[in-house]
């Protein structure tokens, strides 16, 4: 970034003093500026929402045959199974990589379906994070449920567009949600809000969102959409 500055300064200031030599006549051309440095922007990683809470980012080397996990449930490399081309193995664990979602399964546990995230806002999709503000640790088990609804009436309760739910397996805040909806359920002139619930292993409610979350006003929802959990009042 620093590079950057610096040879926009330069850039700036060789421009400078080439329009002083003009009204001045001078007979030296000014010596055309260095181009400033270029900006390499590296793609985003593949990212993937698990139903558990987790983040899942992937880096494929299909070539190698040997795919890369990071940032989320696992920190490992998982290598290609024999014949199955978009099919990787890490101890117990299988993870086969679709365009749209990572199927994982691991030993004798049920497979466990990850939506990939979008990059950029997507009609039909709302996703972000779960976080809190105090210490506390969630319990494995705990389950959250994110809630798109219709709150445009105020004397009428509000209808539900479309739901998610996380259930917890010992990962703490920030929890991330993959929320689908149909975009054709959504009117223009209402008003429509994301709100969360969670609640503990034992189906007590333990936190909530206490501020009304409107999306969809002009458009997909700006994303991540980053939502605050607070303890629930007894």
């Amino acid at each position: 970034m620093n590079s950057l500055k610096a040879g926009i300064v330069a850039a700036t200031l060789v421009m400078t003093v080439a329009g002083c030599a003009q009204d001045g006549a001078a007979t030296r051309s000014a010596t055309p500026a260095p181009p400033p440095s270029e900006v390499v922007m590296l793609p985003a990683l593949p990212a993937y929402v698990c139903p558990n809470g987790r983040l899942m980012e992937i880096r494929e080397d299909r070539a190698a045959g040997t795919l890369e996990l990071l940032n989320g449930s696992l920190d490992a490399v998982a290598f290609r199974a024999a014949g199955k081309p978009s099919t990787y193995v890490t101890g117990e664990i299988t993870i086969a990589v679709a365009p749209e979602a990572l199927t994982v399964t691991a030993g004798r546990t049920a497979a466990m379906t990850c939506p990939r995230r979008p990059q950029a806002p997507t009609p039909g999709i709302i996703w972000g994070t779960l976080d809190k503000r105090d210490r506390m640790a969630l319990p494995e088990g705990t389950r959250a449920r994110v809630l798109l609804a219709d709150v445009s009436r105020v004397d009428a309760p509000a209808e539900e567009i479309a739901s998610t739910a996380i259930t917890t397996v010992g990962n703490q805040v920030p929890l991330h949600f993959f929320l689908a909806y149909d975009p054709a359920r959504i009117l223009p002139g209402r008003t429509y809000a994301i709100s969360v619930r969670v609640d503990g292993p034992d189906g007590q409610l333990a936190y909530v969102t206490d501020s009304v979350n409107r999306v969809l006003a002009d458009g997909p929802a700006a994303t991540p959409l980053e939502l605050v959990l607070v303890p629930a009042r007894p």
